[in-house]
């Protein structure tokens, strides 16, 4: 009998070369998803996890994982595993700014992070093995995400829903699981994986539970394994497993695609970085439009041919007198393909959520003030009226060459149509973060201390930054004190 895909996944997690790991883009990728939660923190989603966190019961930090944000005045402040990865993985996908993976179309760290961080604490693991972990859960969520095709997109949240055996692989690695084990775990969070887009209709908070649900999932998934709780076997391909359920294009040979232990290539490598505090579908236009004001606001046309490269996607500047771009532009057109078309066609957002899913405000924010930042979702900043004008004039269309590219690369085009006749345009096929077009390691942390800056958390920035710099050397995964 041929083996099923979550047996050749748990061959692969219990054979895997760990020297070959490559934990120091853990560490990167483990300090962009704690900047997303500690600023997650501060949001009024955020405060309703840490409310429900304060309310369950609390465990002494040799048996429990410490939740971000909640105050730790003893050392009975942590919570139970379950509870610190699902209120940890909420958080950190509040303010859109957590990692993205473009072939699988999901956001891996917000999941497989929270998880490997509850199970790594309890079970008072080293640094290395959380980073190991985080690598492995990595690997599975997006090959199961780019597996099961781009019809389950249209319903399901694939961060979610392909999530969760990404969460349960990273808490079986530190768990020791044996093969059958793994299987078993991997089964169990397959049948609990759960996340519609109906959610987005009214910008309702489910999309954070999502998160933290999934990472939930894959922890007490994994911890029923460990005392011999099974699970389906094939519960992706199965005839009514994961992939039948929930897709109608997937191809389940994409799991195992260059699967080895001595391999190489991780998925972890490919996983894109958002500079911008927004969906990510909206930044390839936001990078358009950022490039293009700096040529609407260049003094002469040489100037614009030689800056509209140099825009920086974290910190273009502002300083540019705003008022030239409103009285220049009389059209603005965006083409892009059809998911970012379902997901960010708003041309009214009316809340700070609905703000981040709207490439209208996204572009508009980007041509006006030069950036899409933290502080550019705040309800003021949507209600502002020259804003509101610019959105008048945007309109959005699919465009069928970018529909062939997608999910390989995000590619967007922004037209401007300007009051002196002229119609600049540029068009953006890798975003800043893209591995293509990566952050550079002082913008990585600029954007850490961004994202810290107006919160509680600002003055601890450094020792933050430090803990993670260190992570791969740590005996035990300890944090630092909020």
């Amino acid at each position: 009998m041929s083996l099923s895909l979550t047996e050749h996944l748990a061959h692969f997690l219990t054979r895997v070369d760990r020297a070959a790991l490559p934990l120091a883009t853990a560490q990167t990728y483990t300090l962009d998803w704690l900047g997303s939660a500690l600023a997650g923190t501060q949001t009024s989603p955020g405060q309703s996890l840490l409310d429900y966190a304060a309310a369950q019961p609390p465990m002494e930090q040799a048996t429990g994982a410490a939740v971000i944000g909640l105050p730790c005045p003893s050392t009975s402040s942590g919570r139970s595993a379950e509870v610190a990865a699902l209120v940890n993985g909420g958080l950190s996908h509040i303010v859109e700014m957590d990692d993205l993976d473009r072939g699988s179309v999901l956001h891996p760290g917000a999941v497989v992070i929270p998880a490997a961080l509850a199970v790594a604490q309890r079970e008072r693991r080293s640094g290395r093995a959380f980073l190991e972990a985080a690598v492995l859960g990595y690997e599975v969520a997006i090959r199961v995400g780019e597996a099961v095709g781009r019809t389950h997109y249209r319903y399901f949240h694939n961060t979610a829903t392909c999530g969760v055996f990404g969460a349960a692989a990273a808490a079986a690695s530190l768990l020791g699981l044996s093969e059958e084990q793994i299987v078993w775990a991997l089964g169990s969070a397959g049948t609990m994986s759960a996340g519609l887009w109906e959610f987005n209709r009214d910008g309702a908070m489910s999309k954070h539970l999502h998160a933290g649900r999934a990472a939930q999932t894959g922890v007490l998934a994994a911890d029923l394994a460990r005392r011999g709780f099974t699970g389906a076997r094939a519960i992706l391909e199965g005839e009514r497993g994961f992939f039948a359920a929930t897709s109608t294009d997937a191809d389940p040979a994409r799991v195992l695609d260059g699967l080895d232990p001595q391999m190489g290539a991780w998925k972890m490598s490919g996983v894109s970085i958002k500079p911008h505090a927004s969906c990510r579908h909206t930044h390839p236009a936001i990078d358009a439009a950022l490039a293009l004001r700096v040529r609407l606001t260049a003094e002469r046309a040489e100037d614009a041919e030689d800056n509209q490269y140099r825009v920086s996607a974290l910190s273009a500047s502002s300083a540019v007198n705003d008022s030239l771009v409103h009285r220049a532009v009389r059209r603005i057109e965006i083409e892009t393909y059809q998911a970012a078309l379902d997901l960010c066609d708003n041309p009214a957002p009316s809340t700070p959520y609905q703000a981040k899913f709207s490439l209208q405000y996204c572009v508009a924010s980007a041509l006006a003030r030069g950036h899409a930042a933290l502080a550019d979702f705040a309800p003021a900043r949507i209600a502002d009226p020259q804003t509101a004008a610019l959105i008048a004039h945007t309109t959005l269309r699919h465009n069928n060459l970018f529909e062939t590219m997608y999910p390989r690369q995000w590619p967007s085009n922004v037209t401007v149509a300007c009051a002196d006749g002229r119609v600049l345009s540029q068009t953006i096929n890798t975003p800043k973060g893209d591995p293509e077009n990566p952050l550079s390691q002082s913008e990585l942390e600029g954007k850490f201390r961004q994202m810290l800056s107006d919160t509680p958390f600002a003055e601890t920035s450094e020792g933050w930054l430090a803990f993670a710099a260190r992570l791969g050397e740590a005996p035990r995964v300890i944090l630092p004190q909020a």
